[in-house]
Protein backbone atom coordinates (compact mmCIF):
# COMPACT_ATOMS: atom_id res chain seq x y z
CA UNK A 1 0.00 0.00 0.00
CA UNK A 2 1.10 3.94 -0.08
CA UNK A 3 1.56 3.87 -3.66
CA UNK A 4 5.10 4.10 -3.11
CA UNK A 5 5.00 6.92 -0.86
CA UNK A 6 6.61 7.32 2.68
CA UNK A 7 6.55 10.12 5.70
CA UNK A 8 9.83 10.64 7.40
CA UNK A 9 9.66 12.07 10.82
CA UNK A 10 12.12 13.01 13.79
CA UNK A 11 11.70 14.56 16.53
CA UNK A 12 9.54 12.15 18.78
CA UNK A 13 10.21 11.10 21.78
CA UNK A 14 7.54 7.56 21.20
CA UNK A 15 6.83 6.07 18.18
CA UNK A 16 2.86 4.23 18.80
CA UNK A 17 3.05 2.28 15.28
CA UNK A 18 5.13 0.07 13.40
CA UNK A 19 7.89 0.93 11.31
CA UNK A 20 5.94 0.27 7.94
CA UNK A 21 2.52 0.22 8.98
CA UNK A 22 -0.11 2.40 7.28
CA UNK A 23 -1.88 4.81 9.24
CA UNK A 24 -5.52 6.46 8.82
CA UNK A 25 -5.78 9.81 8.02
CA UNK A 26 -5.72 11.85 11.39
CA UNK A 27 -4.42 8.46 13.56
CA UNK A 28 -2.25 9.53 15.77
CA UNK A 29 1.66 8.07 15.66
CA UNK A 30 3.68 8.99 18.58
CA UNK A 31 4.28 11.65 20.65
CA UNK A 32 6.39 14.60 20.85
CA UNK A 33 9.87 15.09 23.06
CA UNK A 34 10.41 18.11 25.19
CA UNK A 35 14.06 18.89 23.30
CA UNK A 36 14.59 20.33 20.05
CA UNK A 37 16.53 18.66 17.67
CA UNK A 38 19.98 20.92 16.90
CA UNK A 39 20.17 20.82 13.42
CA UNK A 40 16.77 21.45 13.08
CA UNK A 41 16.36 24.09 15.35
CA UNK A 42 19.87 26.17 15.19
CA UNK A 43 19.54 29.63 14.77
CA UNK A 44 15.58 29.84 14.52
CA UNK A 45 15.36 30.64 18.41
CA UNK A 46 12.35 28.24 18.73
CA UNK A 47 10.91 27.03 21.77
CA UNK A 48 10.06 23.51 22.38
CA UNK A 49 10.01 20.56 20.55
CA UNK A 50 10.42 20.74 16.72
CA UNK A 51 9.05 17.59 14.08
CA UNK A 52 10.81 17.16 11.43
CA UNK A 53 8.40 15.69 8.43
CA UNK A 54 9.71 14.81 4.89
CA UNK A 55 7.83 13.17 2.03
CA UNK A 56 9.00 10.46 -0.33
CA UNK A 57 7.86 8.73 -3.53
CA UNK A 58 9.56 6.08 -4.38
CA UNK A 59 12.62 6.57 -1.91
CA UNK A 60 12.98 10.58 -3.19
CA UNK A 61 11.86 13.43 -1.84
CA UNK A 62 8.98 15.57 -3.18
CA UNK A 63 7.32 18.86 -1.94
CA UNK A 64 5.19 18.27 1.15
CA UNK A 65 2.45 21.73 -0.27
CA UNK A 66 0.15 19.59 -1.53
CA UNK A 67 0.01 16.89 1.52
CA UNK A 68 -1.10 19.98 4.02
CA UNK A 69 -4.78 20.88 4.48
CA UNK A 70 -6.42 23.13 6.46
CA UNK A 71 -7.55 20.84 9.89
CA UNK A 72 -11.27 21.10 10.30
CA UNK A 73 -11.70 18.24 13.07
CA UNK A 74 -12.16 21.30 15.82
CA UNK A 75 -9.25 20.12 17.84
CA UNK A 76 -6.73 22.30 18.80
CA UNK A 77 -3.09 21.82 19.87
CA UNK A 78 -1.65 18.52 20.94
CA UNK A 79 -4.69 16.55 22.06
CA UNK A 80 -3.96 12.97 23.23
Amino acid sequence: GGDGYHVVLAGMSRISVALGRSVLAGEPVGVMGEARLASVSAGRGAQGPELYVEFRKDGKPVDPAPWWAERRSGRTGNDT
